[in-house]
């Protein structure tokens, strides 16, 4: 890798992550890179023996690297070594780009194999016992000001059948609703800041409305809209700017509250032990996407709905429904020609 003796490598790194602030990467992203760039470069000054902030472009080297990345490699789990030789990987494309390097070094660095794996799903069943739990639990009447059975049952109907993720639910205002009572939309942020809508059917609207009706009436809205009027959704007769979901005091619910909640109804259902562990209102988003794949989504569909940047991402949903896939195949007409009892040289039409 080639560069001047100025800037320093430091300086290098600074201008990159301003270029992800640029883009409008998450601040929890760019504190990822951060933290990966430096921790690695930590490791490339011993074995350069010089200061970190001495480093230069010269000094990152495939040798260098390599010894670099087996340091920081020694006492982090695979995961942690593949998320830094991916930022790393960027990073060298950056400086390419700004052609103060001829090259990408990061080839030549061995990284952990990424360990073969497919979401888990909650089965047909959990996901039957699961519906009839939390609509049995908001007809009963609350056990205390913490407990809301039916602010309960929107969170999951809303994550089972938008498959968000946790920040986005989070982050959802009542001005998220679009489309008004015939043909809701949500628009959810995603990552990188890039906004994309899911349309949502009348059982969902039945669910939320009552939701938000007995929300307003625990925890009056410090004003309304305009547009008042019963035959209004009752979202569009509110501060569009209110959080669409909170907690026992009226302020946005936390990522604490959502998974307390979201672990509670799996109990509940007994459904609990079916999860993948780690995955609490994620398992909901992986049961999403599988069922869709399962009835037969197109991965572009899928990776529209769920938010990702990359059809790969998708794949392993795909992936996952093998049974699905194989009954397609099976009804390929070819076999009926290469099967049992076919006539030598006679005319088929496929």
């Amino acid at each position: 890798m080639s560069g001047s003796a100025q800037p320093g490598l430091t300086d290098w790194i600074g201008s990159y992550l301003e270029t992800l602030q640029t883009a409008k990467r998450s601040p929890h992203t760019v504190k990822a890179y951060r933290l990966d760039l430096h921790a690695v470069c930590a490791e490339l000054a011993t074995v350069c023996a010089k200061p970190e902030t001495a480093l230069r472009l010269e000094d990152v080297t495939v040798r260098t690297l390599r010894s670099g990345f087996a340091a920081f490699a020694a006492e982090r789990q695979p995961a942690s070594v593949r998320r830094a030789w991916s930022v790393w990987n960027n990073f060298c494309n950056f400086l390419v780009s700004e052609g103060v390097s001829e090259g990408n070094p990061m080839a030549s660095i061995a990284q952990p194999k990424k360990p073969q794996h497919t979401p888990k799903a909650f089965t047909p069943t959990a996901i039957g016992r699961l519906v009839d739990t939390i609509t049995v639990e908001a007809q009963r009447p609350a056990e205390s000001s913490r407990d809301w059975p039916q602010r309960d049952l929107a969170l999951i109907a809303t994550l089972l059948l938008t498959g968000i993720r946790s920040d986005e639910l989070i982050r959802l205002d009542v001005g998220s609703i679009l489309g008004g009572r015939r043909a809701p939309v949500l628009r959810v942020l995603g990552k990188g800041a890039i906004e994309r809508e899911i349309p949502l059917e009348d059982s969902w609207t039945a669910i939320v409305s009552a939701y938000l009706t007995e929300r307003y009436a625990r925890f009056p809205p410090g004003r309304r809209r305009d547009r008042d009027g019963d035959d209004l959704p009752v979202w569009e007769r509110h501060d569009p700017a209110d959080p669409l979901f909170v907690g026992a005091d009226g302020k946005r619910i936390t990522r604490g509250t959502l998974q307390y909640r979201v672990r509670r109804i799996y109990r509940r259902a007994g459904i609990e032990s079916e999860r993948k562990r780690g995955a609490l209102a994620h398992a909901l988003r992986h049961t999403f996407a599988t069922s869709l794949a399962d009835s037969g989504a197109t991965m572009v569909e899928l990776q529209q709905l769920l938010g990702h940047r990359s059809l790969q991402t998708v794949q392993v949903y795909t992936s996952a429904t093998n049974d699905a896939v194989r009954h397609a195949a099976r009804h390929n007409p070819v076999y009926g020609l290469l099967g049992p009892g076919r006539e030598a040289g006679g005319d088929r039409q496929v």
